[in-house]
């Protein structure tokens, strides 16, 4: 990126008196901590099997922990990985939770609003099932290496009601379960919020979860909670999945790959309030066959930050994504209402025809649409390690993106007439730290429907004047704005502008 630097009219951290003679926009201006504190926390639930890169996607997940309302944190052993009888998931997320505690203290000197280690054991719990990986299915074996363990694992036949529904599971252990009991008390709250699901692995106890709902509290309650469910599946897992998708269709008309798996529900799925089908994009995260791949982030680059750090080994974070893509929305480059935006945790397109409307998938997507964030998502957090070993003034923070006065994260819509001149200006934009900033405005006409030319004469100018096609009809342009800081690491912030023909 061709950025040219700019730098603030007024150190932020003059008082507040003295700036308020002067300029009206400083005395309002806040750190971008404050600003996100402010905002609407991003209600959450992560399923987790605890597998090699389960424990690094939490600790990762843990220097952002604030900007969510954690409802539950689900442990569910899976196949090939670990038995039914393993406690190796459950003690792995005890020693990061552990670890967590004793830096608890350090790090809420750079963020109080982080949750407390009570907090979050009241809200993690143990699910049930143990199925095999969806593409290992009816292989009913496994013997290679997982990371760097060897695993060797032998299963009989899967057939999804012996595992979902009323009575025992094939281990003669009950189908429900804590972690599904937990589950079914939150959909019973009285929150209109949408519940924001990543699905990292064990997705058998959330969908025994929906069936006890659904048993419970009958059909009509179960479609007033179906579109507050919004999940995110690195893969579908197992074959519960096949609850809220019909196995036929994914694997007919997407990229999915279920190896030997057959159907086994016969029934009709339900409708979820959104899905996102990530089949491959996250393996980025953990490796590639590309001969030039490096792992975005590695034990090297993270151990000697504290004990979360020195827990973090080279599984990889094959889960990071599904919850890279609300973080980013936080710093203003997306909705994450909208996952067709694109974001750091890659894009999504509709799946098609056959799905609900609001079922997308990264199959016809480029894997470009995650790489091109990993830069300024590893910078963050890089730098949020900082906090376990530096004070506060001594660790950087992202700048805040202001563009026409609005200093929020929220999505810029505009209207204007078919050759009309917007200006945006983003010269309030600031840093809470005295950094020095440059500017970059892209098309992202990946992300847009105008299938014409957009001219920006000057992408490293804060201040923008936008000629809006005269054909831009019923389409629309998506401008996004990176602020970047010249710190150490740099760490950037965004805002999108969405513009729109005046009708």
């Amino acid at each position: 990126m061709n950025f040219t630097s700019y730098s603030r009219f007024f150190p932020y951290q003059l008082s507040l008196i003295f700036l308020c003679s002067f300029s009206l926009a400083a005395c309002n201006a806040q750190t971008s901590e404050e600003l996100q504190s402010e905002q609407e926390k991003i209600r959450t639930i992560i399923l987790t099997d605890m597998t090699h890169d389960d424990g690094n996607s939490l600790i990762r997940y843990l220097y952002y922990a604030s900007y969510f309302d954690l409802e539950a944190m689900i442990v569910t052993n899976q196949l090939p990985d670990f038995n039914h009888d393993d406690t190796g998931p459950w003690d792995k997320a005890m020693s990061i939770l552990d670890a967590y505690r004793v830096e608890l203290p350090q790090l809420r000197k750079h963020d109080p609003d982080l949750p407390g280690y009570e907090e979050l054991m009241a809200v993690t719990k143990q699910g049930r099932g143990a199925l095999p990986i969806i593409w290992l299915t009816n292989t009913l074996e496994f013997s290679n290496w997982i990371a760097d363990r060897f695993v060797t694992s032998a299963w009989d036949s899967v057939y999804f009601h012996d595992w979902i529904g009323e009575g025992l599971t094939p281990h003669g252990e009950p189908k429900d379960s804590e972690g599904s009991d937990f589950l079914v008390e939150i959909f019973e709250k009285d929150d209109d919020r949408p519940i924001f699901v990543q699905a990292w692995g064990g997705t058998i106890t959330f969908v025994q979860a929906l069936h006890r709902f659904r048993e419970k509290h009958g059909e009509e309650k179960f479609q007033e909670l179906l579109p507050k469910i919004h999940l995110y599946g690195i893969l579908f897992q197992d074959i519960s999945f096949e609850y809220f998708a019909s196995f036929e269709q994914m694997r007919d008309e997407t990229c999915a790959g279920f190896g030997t798996a057959i159907p086994t529900y016969g029934e009709e799925p339900v409708e979820l309030g959104m899905a996102l089908y990530d089949n491959g994009h996250f393996w980025y995260y953990v490796w590639s066959n590309d001969p030039d791949y490096q792992r975005p982030v590695t034990s090297e680059m993270v151990n000697g930050h504290g004990p979360m750090s020195d827990i973090y080994d080279d599984g990889g974070e094959g889960d990071t994504p599904s919850y890279l893509y609300l973080i980013s929305s936080v710093f203003g480059l997306n909705d994450h209402l909208d996952p067709t935006q694109g974001s750091w945790g890659s894009m999504f397109r509709p799946m098609g025809d056959s799905f609900p409307d609001r079922y997308y998938s990264t199959c016809d997507v480029d894997l470009s649409e995650l790489t091109r964030w990993i830069p300024a998502a590893t910078n963050s957090f890089m730098n949020r390690l900082q906090w376990s070993v530096k004070e506060p003034g001594d660790v950087n923070r992202e700048p805040v993106a202001v563009v026409n006065g609005d200093q929020s994260n929220n999505m810029i819509r505009m209207k204007a007439s078919p050759g009309e001149v917007i200006t945006l200006d983003a010269s309030g934009s600031y840093d809470p730290d005295e950094d020095e900033l440059t500017f970059h405005w892209f098309r992202y006409d990946d992300a847009d429907s105008y299938t014409g030319g957009l001219q920006i004469n000057n992408p490293a100018a804060a201040l923008q004047q936008i000629s809006v096609p005269d054909d831009l009809g019923s389409s629309n342009i998506h401008l996004v704005l990176e602020v970047m800081d010249n710190g150490e690491p740099q760490l950037v912030s965004y805002r999108r502008i969405i513009i729109e023909a005046e009708r």
